[in-house]
This record gives C-alpha cells, sequence and structure tokens, in this order.
C-alpha cells in the first residue's frame, strides 16, 4: 500500500510552496519512477529511501533533504514501512529558502542541514512525532517566517513572467517571454538556468510533457489526441513522456506507476495552488 496526501500551502507561501504532502507505505520495498519536477523539501520520518537520476548517479536521501530540480525522470527505491513529509519548493521558494542557484543543485540531494542549520533538525523531530499532514504542515509553515526577508529578494515580475509564457501554450515563442519581460535572449537563458535549473527551451519540453501526462493520467482526453498541439509526431510524443515522466503515455493511462498517478492528484488542488502546479 503507498498513500500520498497533498496540502495547499498558507495564502502567503502560494508563491513559494506548490503544495505539502504526506508519503507514506508499508511495503518493505517500494520501487518507482518519479517525474521531473521542481525543487523539493523532504523529512524522511520513518524508513529510508534512494533515488537514481536520469543521469545513472545515485544518492541516498538525508534525514531532511532539499531535492533540486530535476531534468529527467527519475528512479526513488524506499525500504519501508516509511513515512516522508515534503513541500514542493516553486522556484521563487527555491531561490528564498535555498539561495542556490537552480541549475547547480539540478539532479542532486542535498544535506538541508548544511543549508538550514541545525533547528532544521529539531523541527524534523517534532514532526516525526505527528501523524496528520495539518499539523506538519503548519509547523513547517511557522519555520517559514524566517526567510520572510529573502521571499522579498527574489525577482517575481519574471517568475510570473516565465509561468505565464509557460502557460500560454505548449509550445510558446520565446520571442513572447522577450517581449513580456524587455530582456534579451542571453540575460533570459541566464536567469531561467539560475531560478528554475533550466534554459527556456529544456523548460518548454519539461513542462509540455508534464501537462500531457496530466491530461492523459486523469483521463482528460487520448494521449494521440494533443500530438498536433506540441509533438512533431507520435514517435516524439513518445519519447518525451519518457524522458521527464519515465514511462510511456500508454503506460500513463494505465496508471502501471502507482507514484506518478497519484503525484497528478495534486490538480484537486486547483484555485488553491499556482496555476501552473496544478496543470502538472
Amino acid at each position: 500500500m503507498i498513500k500520498l496526501q497533498y496540502l495547499p500551502p498558507p495564502a502567503e507561501l502560494a508563491a513559494f510552496v506548490s503544495a505539502y504532502y504526506l508519503f507514506e507505505t508499508d511495503e518493505a520495498l517500494f520501487e518507482d519512477l518519479e517525474r521531473a519536477d521542481i525543487g523539493q523539501f523532504r523529512v524522511v520520518l520513518s524508513g529510508e529511501g534512494e533515488v537514481t537520476f536520469g543521469d545513472g548517479h545515485r544518492q541516498t536521501f538525508f534525514p531532511v533533504t532539499l531535492m533540486g530540480p530535476r531534468t529527467k525522470a527519475s528512479r526513488i527505491v524506499v525500504r519501508g514501512p516509511a513515512r516522508v513529509f515534503g513541500g514542493g519548493l516553486l522556484p521563487a521558494g527555491w531561490a528564498a529558502i535555498t539561495g542556490l542557484p537552480a541549475d547547480k543543485s539540478a539532479n542532486r540531494l542535498i544535506d538541508a542541514t548544511t543549508v538550514l542549520g541545525d533547528v532544521i533538525v529539531e523541527t524534523a523531530t517534532r514532526m516525526a512525532r505527528m501523524d496528520r499532514l495539518e499539523d506538519m504542515a503548519a509547523l513547517m509553515t511557522e519555520r517559514s517566517e524566517r526567510f520572510s526577508d529573502a521571499l522579498l529578494k527574489v525577482p517575481h515580475w519574471f517568475i510570473r513572467a516565465v509561468d505565464h509564457w509557460l502557460e500560454s501554450s505548449l509550445s510558446p515563442d520565446l520571442k513572447d517571454l522577450e517581449a513580456a519581460t524587455n530582456l534579451s535572449r542571453r540575460q533570459i537563458e541566464r536567469l531561467t538556468r539560475q531560478i528554475y535549473g533550466s534554459p527556456p527551451k529544456q523548460l518548454v519540453r519539461k513542462y509540455r510533457a508534464l501537462r500531457t501526462a496530466k491530461l492523459i493520467a486523469r483521463g482528460e482526453g487520448d494521449w494521440q489526441d494533443f500530438i498536433d498541439e506540441g509533438f512533431y509526431d507520435q514517435s516524439h510524443c513518445i519519447r518525451e513522456l519518457k524522458e521527464f515522466i519515465g514511462i510511456t503515455p500508454n503506460a500513463i493511462r494505465d496508471h502501471v506507476s502507482r507514484l506518478t498517478t497519484r503525484t497528478f492528484d495534486r490538480a484537486d488542488l486547483k484555485g488553491q495552488i499556482a496555476s501552473l502546479s496544478a496543470q502538472t
């Protein structure tokens, strides 16, 4: 059995945290694929696990882990029974909370104590004694107050422009982003690497795959209906979804990956979380 619960962040953190979540399994060994996603903050409450990233390198989760944005699907191994509390860190959240360039942190796990200090260990200890996701989220929200100054320094105007650009089409034109930001192509590429972890073209591919996979997983259309909207042909669609989701469109439709299927339940929080997060 695996269980994945989601909870929207409070309004004051909606621009920084996509959603809080609690993953639970009673299985001695759980293995599955995890899609390319934004940065994550994870507290291992019980059990242990490791991840093999798209480039083949493997890391073990720290008791409190910062997981950089991923540019490809990864494989997760959990030795249970296990409980993991987490939060998706939107680009603004990653920048404010970690202060680390997203591209230098992509596809790697970071011991959160090296960035956030030992106070996070005390937070994790308290959280391990809790049963309800709501209580864990409230504690994490309380601890987030220490980042209030850093949150103000994030270039929100640029993030809003990029998010809107990514939402506007499955294949948005970079010239539209240049016009919206009044920045050169080189400036945009530098900032998206630093804040999102990837250059614009890679972001388009990633979010196109995530949005398409969500529609397929939730039965909102046949995957072949989406080919003309953003893919060259059927084989292109299959390759892109395998790279960013880890499985084929048919496997997504048939719910072959239990974890992938459940991650798309985040869409149920539409209207309570960042719009782009609800679409992916």
